[in-house]
């Protein structure tokens, strides 16, 4: 399974007006934008674009709210309570705070082929890892819930008690996470009507699906 992220928000925040008589940095740019969602380092980004700390925060606040909703959605979770929201942004923060990428080359627009900025990305293996152990986990939940040890729960409830034991593994093993061989992604730059440098929705979560890859066999409750 592959994280889907729904990500409208980023739509407003990837954009780059050309102009103002300087060549267009597509490699700073594309930097700025992986250390505004990754890093929560928005210094960059506010120079490119103009765009103020709070809004750039308040769109970082949307689109970590957005990667907990995938996350819960890629294992099988319906929606918990506020405590355990946090706790899954609070996780996938000090994950993306270890995120380790660099753009290595461009290539300039031609032939109706947009600029592209190759982004080289080393892969965040706390899921791989761990994924023999949540496994083991959810195959236990799932014994427990079959056998009514759940009932009582309310649903909020339910989700809770089942997304603590993921959450638990996972936590425990950001000390020791590992990374993947580096892996480089072609990022299109395109240019829209207004003007504008955008990266696509696509683009953004074949960014996050290489940065946190998951095992291509489901785990879920």
């Amino acid at each position: 399974m592959k994280f889907k992220y729904s990500l409208p928000c980023l739509l407003l925040l990837v954009v780059m007006l050309t102009g103002c008589g300087r060549n267009f940095d597509s490699s700073g740019y594309v930097t700025s934008i992986m250390d505004t969602l990754y890093k929560g380092d928005y210094t960059s980004y506010m120079d490119f674009t103009g765009v103020s700390r709070s809004d750039v925060s308040l769109y970082r606040d949307q689109w970590l709210t957005s990667s907990a909703e995938a996350f819960m959605t890629a294992f099988g979770a319906g929606t918990p309570s506020e405590e355990t929201t946090d706790r899954i942004i609070a996780l996938l923060t000090q994950l993306y705070a270890n995120a380790s990428y660099e753009v290595t080359a461009e290539t300039p627009a031609s032939d109706g082929s947009p600029k592209t900025v190759q982004l080289s990305i080393r892969p965040l293996n706390i899921l791989k890892d761990n994924y023999d152990a949540i496994q083991v986990y959810v195959h236990s939940f799932n014994e427990k819930n079959a056998d009514f040890s759940y009932a009582d729960l309310t649903e909020e409830a339910y989700y809770d008690t089942y997304l603590d034991g993921i959450l638990t593994i996972l936590e425990s093993h950001l000390a020791d996470m590992t990374f993947g061989e580096a892996t480089t992604l072609d990022i299109p730059l395109e240019k829209n009507s207004d003007g504008l440098y955008t990266i696509s929705e696509d683009t953004l979560t074949a960014i996050q699906n290489t940065l946190l890859p998951w095992p291509e066999t489901d785990t879920q409750q």
